[in-house]
């Protein structure tokens, strides 16, 4: 029997995609998502490793022997780029490997695809591809899982290979992106990190003698980022101060507090963590739970709602803990998995609302068993939880 339960395979892609620029240069991203849910089947003592090809720079032949020795129970190919578009560039690579490993193995080895490609075209990917299944969902959740598992995700509005073409031209607005991120993941800070130490009474870089640091400022609006920002110094950014300000303005109104550094200092991020004022502060117009409860509150119905006992009542209002299926006794109303429900006490008061992650018909399956039993009764499972704590508001 194989002693592996998974194998994370990043397949060789630098030649197909990047052609005479992987002699030189090549955008070899570490296996970060491989490591996350490779890190997740750990804490539940599966047995797993993971296979770099790019990094090891393996041809297919290699990485197929390489799977065949391993042999593990199921072989997944882990297909991703900075871009959905970059996923199906790097689509044709893992395909074949993975008909090179069905010849060799008589399909002895089940093989999944993971990845932005097959994730937004399941069902095309199954039929056209060698894969035995698909993995189909990625998003808020795998940020939230990364995050949890202390692992740090480098993610970059650009697919750069080299800046030697970038000269006198322009790229993408990470600082746009930044703030996108922190909504979607509700973060309490946000550190955007610039060339200048932070906003200034006037450029420093044409006026070092006057120009004064702003340590805070309160309720930056639209209004005000064509009078505070400035234009770029830098001719391979864009925007300069006034796309962070932008950004500013859209993780504040979000509920995320933004600081704004100097990046030539590597000890800033520290400093800003252990409490030190560095650079400019942006607070939040809103805080995240405001700004949560009133959305939820905005979405809610009550003829969609979830009874429970008075442990998971107890839990819910006294350790803000996620809702989980033994809590649950009964369920009303239709409703598909990520709509907003009510959640009730046995006594049919309100306690709180929150966003399920299965439909009616699912939990109806699963109300009080235990979250280990999710896959024996639906065979297959999205989370452990049917309401995160993330997305649960007590009223």
């Amino acid at each position: 029997m194989s002693e592996i339960d998974a194998l994370f395979i990043t397949p060789p892609s630098r030649l197909e995609v990047y052609q005479g620029l992987s002699n030189e240069y090549a955008a070899i991203e570490p296996p970060v998502w491989s490591s996350l849910i490779a890190n997740y089947l750990l804490k539940r003592n599966y047995i797993v490793e993971i296979l770099d090809s790019e990094a090891e720079n393996l041809t297919h032949d290699q990485t197929t022997e390489k799977i065949l020795t391993i042999n593990p129970k199921l072989a997944i190919f882990m297909i991703y780029g900075q871009q959905p578009s970059a996923s199906t560039q790097c689509m044709s690579s893992g395909r074949k490997t993975c008909l090179k490993l069905n010849e060799l193995s008589s399909k002895a080895i089940k093989t999944i695809v993971v990845g932005t490609h097959s994730s937004a075209l399941p069902k095309k990917t199954l039929d056209e591809e060698p894969y035995d299944f698909v993995c189909q969902g990625e998003g808020p959740l795998t940020i939230e899982k990364l995050i949890e598992f202390k692992i740090i995700p480098i993610i970059n509005e650009n697919d750069v290979v080299s800046t030697e073409e970038l000269e006198g031209e322009k790229f993408g607005d990470n600082d746009t992106l930044s703030a996108f991120v922190s909504n979607i993941i509700d973060a309490n800070l946000l550190i955007i990190l610039s060339s200048i130490e932070g906003l200034f009474t006037t450029d420093p870089n044409r006026y070092p003698q006057s120009a004064k640091l702003i340590s805070e400022i309160k309720n930056v609006g639209i209004r005000d980022i064509d009078s505070l920002g400035g234009p770029t110094t830098n001719n391979r950014g864009t925007g300069g101060m006034n796309t962070k300000l932008k950004a500013i303005e859209l993780a504040s109104v979000s509920g995320t507090d933004v600081i704004i550094a100097s990046g030539k200092n590597p000890d800033n991020i520290l400093k800003i963590i252990n409490g030190e004022k560095i650079g400019t502060f942006f607070p939040a117009k809103l805080k995240i739970i405001e700004r949560k409860k009133r959305w939820l509150l905005n979405n809610m119905s009550r003829s969609k709602s979830l009874t429970v006992d008075e442990g998971a009542k107890n839990a819910i209002l006294q350790n803000n803990t996620s809702l989980l299926p033994p809590g649950i006794i009964s369920v009303s109303g239709s409703f598909k998995a990520g709509e907003v429900v009510c959640i009730l006490d046995k006594k049919k008061q309100l306690i709180a609302c929150g966003i399920t992650s299965y439909s009616n018909k699912e939990i109806n399956k699963i109300k009080g068993k235990q979250s280990t039993d999710i896959i024996n009764n639906l065979g297959y499972i999205h989370t452990e939880e049917i309401i995160h704590k993330n997305n649960l508001v007590n009223l």
